[in-house]
């Protein structure tokens, strides 16, 4: 429950941004489809603009 709230409170405040594209992630067949090094991500804050 606790990891729900942090993430809800990152979405909130950032956007996700990646600079790497599908056909680079060389993805691995387990259980679920994950790429095999992670996704680099870049949070960038978002802009309020509060009239």
């Amino acid at each position: 429950m606790e990891e729900k709230a942090v993430l809800a409170i990152i979405l909130r405040h950032f956007w996700v941004e990646t600079s790497q594209k599908r056909e680079g992630l060389g993805l691995v067949g387990e259980l679920i489809l994950r790429p095999n090094k992670g996704i680099w991500i870049q949070l960038k804050r978002r802009e309020y603009d509060f009239k």
